[in-house]
């Protein structure tokens, strides 16, 4: 309930009456009709996200059918403190809720008092009004998809499937290592992979004499183009975030000569081993596998559900998942990258490939032309 300001709350919980439940059943086989081929997915995120509306609104003393452009806007104001993404989808479920409510033709109690609150016209803008960069997830995230739905999906398919930075980041604190050399080698590894997004062999490719610490980037041969064909991609600057300097610093410049024999002091590979100057894509692509593990992100894809005795041919979570993960959250969630910045940055030769990794949302298309047209 409101306290006595009259100022919204969210519930402890996300309980909803009898009544609510039924509201948001007739919604649901609603969408169903109108919308057939919506996915068993998108029907569940549905669910959830405007049961969350609903149980605002019951603990608000708001009868979803009469809601009006302030209720939807003190709705946003109680889950500012959760990321634009989740924000984004609440909204766009609040949108949905509405806007299959105002299409409806068979269910007489899906009329709507005062119009529908959240349209075009209504004038809410997460970007100018709550700093939201909405990105509806372009991308098919990891967190969101069933084991079912990732059963069969192998890396060279077609389907983008992207760990979300939270997750990747799980991965630092969880390395392997039996010294402390060790693990900030391979933290040092795993961070590289995300930043940079580098594949496996360019991540083995990365030299100390080419890193300019004064702007974060080093410059890496790459290891899909030839130069008599893209001679300004074949070598291309990757970049690290400036917070990581002094971590690579420290490792680069006072702990790798002396973790290996076999290398010189500021020069040659970033990452090496202890008894070699170089370690290969493959030994990365392990450290990552089982960082993921040891971080409980990890799973088989193929087999998907193996026996206690059955080889595992293919694991999710790897190199080449984590460079999946960064192009897309360069193409998908960052305002400042646009895509043919992604697609220097990812080394793609044509900017086809890095269209890949989006996928057209026509509701997000729309507001915006509005906007930028208005």
């Amino acid at each position: 309930m409101r306290n006595n300001k009259g100022q919204y709350s969210s519930p402890a919980d996300k309980q909803i009456s009898e009544e609510m439940e039924e509201l948001l059943g007739i919604y649901l086989d609603s969408l169903q009709q109108q919308k057939s081929d919506t996915s068993d997915s998108t029907i569940e995120t549905r669910s959830r996200e405007v049961r969350y509306w609903l149980a605002f609104c019951e603990h608000n003393d708001i009868e979803p059918l009469r809601a009006t452009t302030a209720d939807v806007r003190a709705y946003l104001q109680t889950i500012t403190d959760k990321s634009d993404t989740t924000i984004g989808n609440y909204y766009a479920s609040v949108q949905s809720f509405y806007s299959i409510t105002q299409n409806d033709q068979a269910h007489k109690r899906l009329e709507l008092a005062n119009g529908h609150p959240c349209d075009k016209n209504a004038g809410i803008s997460l970007k100018d009004d709550y700093g939201v960069h909405r990105s509806t997830p372009e991308y098919r995230k990891q967190h969101s998809l069933s084991a079912k739905e990732i059963d069969g999906i192998r890396e060279n398919s077609g389907d983008v499937l992207a760990l979300i930075p939270e997750k990747v980041e799980m991965l630092f604190d969880n390395v392997p290592g039996k010294t402390p050399e060790t693990r900030l080698r391979n933290e040092v590894a795993c961070r590289l992979n995300w930043y940079t997004g580098c594949r496996s062999v360019e991540l083995s490719r990365l030299k100390i004499q080419n890193i300019d610490w004064e702007n974060c980037a080093i410059n890496v041969k790459s290891a899909k183009l030839k130069a008599s064909e893209n001679p300004d991609l074949v070598r291309r600057n990757v970049f690290f975030p400036e917070e990581f300097r002094f971590q690579l610093k420290r490792w680069c410049e006072r702990v790798r000569h002396g973790f290996s024999s076999q290398v010189e002091p500021e020069h040659g590979a970033i990452l090496c081993t202890t008894h070699s100057k170089t370690m290969d894509g493959a030994q990365i692509n392990d450290i990552v596998k089982q960082a993921a593990d040891n971080a409980g992100v990890q799973r088989p894809l193929r087999p998907a559900n193996p026996e206690p005795n059955e080889e595992i041919k293919e694991w999710f979570v790897t190199t080449h998942r984590i460079r999946r993960s960064a192009i897309s959250y360069w193409v998908n969630d960052c305002e400042t990258i646009d895509l043919h910045q992604a697609r220097r940055l990812a080394g793609h030769a044509r900017l086809d490939q890095t269209m890949e990794y989006v996928e057209d949302d026509e509701e997000q298309l729309a507001e915006d032309y509005q906007q930028a047209m208005g």
